[in-house]
């Protein structure tokens, strides 16, 4: 069986897109110019026409006028612009099938940006100052399912099949499984690719965030509200299912209660739709992807 070693090896390690890995730091400055980041795109010719394709959408274009990259990225504004790279970079590791987990092309990238949009909703009203952060934990809050997928395919489902038990957990079946878990591989990933340190620790922590306590961090529990919400939305489930339990000091925090889940389960369908009509996904991308 593979150790963590094996799975963390280069061999086993999915790449981070070159245009993704320069555009995130200028994403998390906030004194970075919008120079900066028309410069990135520049060099990535598919993320030049998203930019180009959400500037002239319905969401922010004029009818009848069309926008050149700089005009669109003016017209975009600084966050809507982040938001756009980070979703066209992410969408090219993540929208394929992933045999591992048993999820259909674009499952995990519909959950991925479902996670995004879920996390950016709770963050503007309970971490108001740290929204763009929220919301790219939230894209990349999976990402260690692509190395176990890589690793392990076809033999991730019996592997973790022994060890299921009624009541248990999904991230204690893995553990139990392999010892390690998906979030704990997620963070590795992040941090061999250089991401901040504490988007790699709110992978780790997405799906069991620690206590309050002395260095408790707001971020670990919007992520993992965020993830709950998806599952509860139904969005990207394989055969871990819905077996993941939200956090009792998270729900309390936030006030989850069944009419604030539901709110936020709509808010983020609604969201989602939109965004992948700005992305031009079609109608039977998005029915793949469901």
């Amino acid at each position: 069986m593979a150790s963590l070693s094996d799975v963390l090896s280069p061999d086993h390690l999915p790449a981070m897109p070159a245009a993704l890995a320069q555009a995130i730091p200028l994403v998390l400055d906030p004194e970075s110019e919008l120079s900066e980041l028309e410069r990135v795109i520049r060099t990535d010719e598919v993320l030049t026409t998203a930019v180009l394709r959400r500037a002239n959408s319905s969401m922010y274009g004029v009818p009848g006028q069309e926008f050149d990259l700089r005009r669109s990225i003016a017209r975009l504004g600084r966050y809507p612009l982040q938001r756009c790279i980070l979703q066209q970079q992410c969408s090219q590791m993540l929208s394929g099938s992933n045999v591992a987990f048993d999820l259909q092309r674009g499952a995990m990238w519909r959950s991925a940006l479902a996670g995004a949009l879920a996390a950016e909703t709770i963050a503007r009203e309970y971490l108001p100052g740290e929204v763009p952060l929220a919301f790219m934990c939230g894209l990349v809050r999976d990402i260690g399912k692509l190395a176990l997928n890589v690793t392990f395919g076809s033999d991730y489902l019996p592997l973790t099949a022994a060890h299921y038990r009624t009541g248990r957990s999904f991230v204690e079946i893995e553990m139990d499984a392999f010892g390690f878990d998906h979030a704990l591989i997620g963070s590795a990933l992040a941090r061999q690719w250089g991401l901040p340190e504490r988007v790699a620790d709110a992978i780790e922590w997405h799906h069991a965030p620690p206590p309050p306590g002395p260095t408790h961090d707001p971020l670990y529990d919007v992520v993992h509200a965020a993830d709950m919400i998806c599952l509860w939305a139904g969005t990207g489930l394989g055969i871990d299912g819905m077996d993941y339990q939200l956090a009792p000091h998270v729900r309390d925090s936030f006030n989850l209660n069944r009419q604030s889940v539901e709110e936020l389960i709509a808010a983020v369908w609604s969201k989602l739709t939109d965004e992948e009509e700005a992305l031009g996904l079609s109608s039977e991308q998005q029915g793949a992807a469901a």
